[in-house]
């Protein structure tokens, strides 16, 4: 009788089974193989033990290993074989019988190469394993290999299996992907590998190479209480695929067992099959017969590995047809994702500012804004062929959705490709996951069908401009007009990133962000209404509320910060949102990494300033050099729960505190609460981002803003700790003692200042960075004239005169100039210095300058105009007037500066040869 109702041979259930599995659910899938997968590759036991046999060699010893092998299988057969083993030879020799098998994979190689490398050391059969051509796979082994390459990582549990062969991380490699292996031969823990792209495969019985290899009743029977603790979290939550392996009786089948069996379990599925048929006999005993009643486990029969995968890698590849790191986004997956309605809590999380994902956007309780409507018909159009700068049957094929961060981008941009995805039969639409490139040969490598499109979605769209600079020149060369792109991008990158000049008459449509309308206000406070998140703007009139919203949100669109995020937290926390704040912060101390790390992030989220292209906020890998942590332990164990419990927004590398009202609130509790707590994290956080600087070059933008992050905090103590930090950890580099200076200096410690300014003159010689030598100079001026002393302001300032400059920094510098002139000529009425600001202030009328300059140049335009005295036209004439004024002032001039006004050079004069840039 056939107890579980499933035809011997039947694949084709497995088969749109694990499709669905793969492609339609967001669960992760584990695999857990045994023997049964390398047949036909490596030796069954039943050839383990005749070659055992062989190699005992001794007549009498083989009489007695023949009395003993006498189990009714070949399992028992092989236990008793190896327990003789054990006891007439040792665990070596065991091992030594076992490189021989695996070997064996290696059909080409003559039985003297096949002895002498089982006998090889570690590292010989390491080079063996990854580089040798001479490995023969299997079709199940080489059907997996390519599955486990092809499922994006959110989809690929970890591999266990009882083999000891590298035939399965051969498999993976040749495949195009890494493979990350561990062995545990006695015990110890399943854990997931540093790469987080790469394979993760786990050999619980030992591997062929290193260590030991487990095979006796009393070996793998032995209680293994790390290996079961840790199956039971590398497996929770996971579709448990069990192929090729019989399930002896061994610790870990124990394992597997009581953690299916557990009814607490979060959502552990068990997918058992088998090669041999299953009848009520199968379930009589052992193992079966205890899964039989376990929760969520089915099996399936008359599976043949070497039909299942190659079977299931091209129904996946149909399927699919997705790029790795891609997500497809179809009926059916949206259908299994809508089913999971978020509780009204991570509703009231989302309007609080949490990043929104799939369940958010499927959530009815969320308002549609009217970007996206705007969205969805500005990608018909392009669909159509009837629409932006490209026109009907031009190139234009990208959209984009741009805007400051916190309008609603992220959100509006799930919920439209969720549109697209539900209303477009003709179109593919594949969600770009965070990290992943756009590889054109990838996004090329997809079937071109008629009638039908691909639409690439990405959130962070400024970080892919260079990729879509790349695919789509190839994808139009290729005739492929299919290949559609949706995209959402903060403002100051997409700015910064120059798209329109990079990708030219492709970009169809640009949608920018407009702030709220008043249908959107309405929907909003309708949807915070029905969630009890009205909070304080539920003392105000019911008919006022939406208006409310959306004249607060139209008054502060446009500027650095949200103006939606911003508007909804201060209409609905008001006067109280420093106690929400506070209340995040308890929440989250519990774990002192996480505020430490919350901390950190609204530190540079509040001094970001995106009028300047080298400011970014906290990048992925300074937060994780600051904790001293791995970046991926980051994104798994702070990024992915201050996401959750603290509303942390990330694009691409870049970590933000949801709104800066957040970030301010957060660093002014902290400062109230615990005085001390501050500094040290600015320390960490300069700290890593200077070591992970280069030398000798310019750092990465998000670098330098962590590296130069003193010039931008407001609190004195702080920013004095944080140039400080960066001298302390690259003392040669001149910039980091320029900020040192200006610190001290704005914190109105100018005797320090000067003498910061005077060690590094002193050191000059050794600094890594001699371009920085100007600024230095200017701020050591700066010092200087704060001190009252013009003497030095004027001569330092002239000694960065004396440099090569380019025409922004010697207009710089003459502006700087005329405030000594000015008070030179004020305390001493020598007719020099007066002259001298008369020449600099001819040279500046005849120079392009800023507003701010521009201001300075009025006020030195007036002081001339008050001593009855007119700027000098001449370009000559102004730098003699300038050179005398020095030259009166050099003699005299402070210890301090003789050394470093002899190395600068005395002219102040531009260099013959030098470009005019005066208009």
């Amino acid at each position: 009788m056939n107890t579980i109702g499933i035809k011997a041979g039947e694949e084709k259930a497995l088969i749109y089974r694990l499709r669905s599995l793969l492609t339609e659910r967001s669960r992760p899938v584990a695999f857990i193989v045994g023997s049964g997968i390398s047949a036909g590759a490596v030796d069954g036991v039943r050839a383990i033990v005749a070659s055992m046999r062989t190699m005992i060699g001794d007549p009498g010893e083989i009489a007695l290993f023949d009395g003993r092998v006498t189990g009714p299988s070949d399992a028992e057969k092989y236990q008793q074989a190896a327990d003789f083993a054990l006891e007439f030879r040792d665990q070596d020799w065991l091992n030594l019988v076992i490189r021989q098998a695996v070997l064996g994979a290696c059909p080409d190689l003559t039985p003297e190469e096949r002895n002498r490398l089982a006998r090889a050391d570690e590292k010989e059969l390491e080079a063996f394993e990854r580089t040798s051509p001479k490995w023969r796979l299997n079709p199940a082994t080489e059907g997996l290999g390519r599955l486990l390459q092809l499922l994006p990582r959110e989809r690929r549990g970890p591999v266990i299996t009882t083999n000891f062969d590298p035939l399965l991380e051969i498999a993976v490699r040749r495949a195009g992907a890494r493979a990350s292996w561990q062995q545990i031969d006695l015990d110890g823990k399943l854990s997931r590998g540093e790469d987080e792209d790469a394979v993760d495969i786990a050999h619980v019985h030992g591997y062929w190479r290193q260590g030991d290899t487990l095979h006796t009743v009393h070996q793998l029977q032995k209680p293994r209480p790390q290996l079961h603790g840790s199956l039971r979290g590398s497996l929770s939550g996971h579709a448990v695929v069990v192929v090729g392996y019989s399930g002896w009786d061994d610790a870990f089948s124990r394992s597997l067992r009581e953690l299916v069996r557990e009814q607490d379990m979060q959502r552990t599925d068990l997918i058992w099959c088998s090669y041999d048929p299953l009848t009520d006999e199968s379930f009589s005993s052992g193992l079966l017969a205890e899964l039989l009643g376990a929760p969520r486990r089915s099996f399936y029969h008359g599976i043949d590995a070497n039909r299942l995968f190659p079977g299931l890698v091209d129904s996946y590849v149909a399927a699919v047809e997705c790029p790795h790191g891609w997500r497809r986004i179809d009926r059916p997956l949206l259908d299994d994702l809508g089913t999971r309605t978020p509780g009204a809590a991570e509703a009231v999380a989302f309007f609080d500012g949490a990043q929104p994902d799939w369940p958010e956007a499927l959530d009815p309780r969320i308002p549609r804004l009217s970007l996206v409507g705007e969205l969805t018909e500005a990608v018909s159009r392009c669909l159509d062929g009837a629409g932006g700068s490209g026109g009907a049957g031009g190139d234009g094929r990208i959209v984009a959705a741009v805007g400051p961060m916190g309008e609603g981008k992220s959100m509006a941009l799930r919920q439209a490709t969720v549109d697209l995805a539900r209303t477009r039969d003709d179109v593919t639409v594949l969600w770009r996951e965070r990290g992943t490139s756009v590889d054109p040969e990838a996004v090329l490598a997809i079937p071109q069908r008629a009638g039908q499109h691909i639409l690439l979605v990405s959130d962070d769209g400024a970080h892919v401009i260079d990729d879509l600079k790349r695919l789509m020149p190839l994808a139009k060369a290729q005739g492929r007009t299919d290949i559609h792109v949706l995209l959402a991008a903060q403002e100051w990158e997409w700015r910064n990133r120059r798209p329109w000049q990079d990708l030219g008459g492709f970009l169809a449509d640009t949608v920018k962000v407009h702030g709220l309308l008043e249908q959107d206000g309405e929907d909003i406070v309708t949807a915070w209404r029905d969630c009890g998140a009205l909070r304080e703007l539920a003392k105000t009139p019911e008919r006022e509320r939406a208006r409310k919203l959306v004249d607060l949100s139209q008054a502060t669109f446009g500027r650095q910060e949200s103006s939606l995020v911003g508007a909804m937290l201060a209409l609905r926390y008001g006067p109280l949102l420093g106690e929400h704040v506070e209340e995040l912060l308890r929440r989250i101390e519990r774990h002192p990494m996480l505020r430490e790390a919350f901390l950190m992030i609204s530190v540079l989220h509040a001094a970001f300033h995106d009028k300047d292209r080298r400011i970014r906020p906290l990048s992925l890998r300074i937060l994780a050099q600051a904790l001293e942590m791995k970046q991926t332990d980051i994104e798994m164990r702070v990024e992915d729960t201050l996401r959750k419990e603290a509303g942390l927004s990330d694009h691409g590398e870049n970590l933000w505190v949801r709104h800066v009202s957040i970030a301010e609130a957060a660093l002014r509790i902290s400062r109230a609460q615990r005085p001390d707590e501050l500094v040290p994290l600015i320390r960490k956080v300069v700290g890593a981002a200077v070591r992970l600087s280069p030398a000798m070059s310019t750092p990465d933008p998000d670098l330098y803003s962590a590296a130069y992050l003193s010039a931008r905090l407001g609190i004195a103590e702080e920013s004095v700790a944080a140039a400080e930090t960066a001298v302390a950890v690259a003392p040669a580099r001149l910039s980091y003692r320029t900020s040192l200076v200006a610190a001290l200096r704005i914190a109105k410690r100018l005797q320090e200042a000067g003498e910061a300014a005077e060690r590094a003159a002193k050191e000059m010689p050794s600094m890594t960075d001699p371009e920085s030598k100007f600024g230095f100079l200017l701020e050591w001026a700066t010092v200087a004239g704060q001190d009252h002393r013009p003497e030095s302001n004027a001569l330092l300032i002239g000694a960065a005169l004396a440099l090569p400059l380019e025409e922004h920094q010697r207009v710089y510098a003459l502006v700087n100039m005329g405030v000594p002139l000015r008070n030179l000529h004020e305390q001493s009425a020598d007719p020099v210095y007066l002259e001298a600001l008369r020449g600099v202030v001819g040279l500046l009328q005849a120079r392009q300058a800023s507003r701010q300059q521009k201001a300075y140049l009025r006020r030195h335009a007036a002081y001339l105009t008050q001593c009855g005295a007119i700027p000098l036209a001449g370009e000559d004439d102004a730098w003699d007037a300038l050179q005398a004024a020095l030259d009166k002032l050099r003699p005299n001039a402070h210890p301090t500066l003789v050394p470093h006004l002899k190395s600068a050079g005395a002219s102040v004069r531009p260099p013959k040869g030098a470009p005019d840039l005066s208009m």
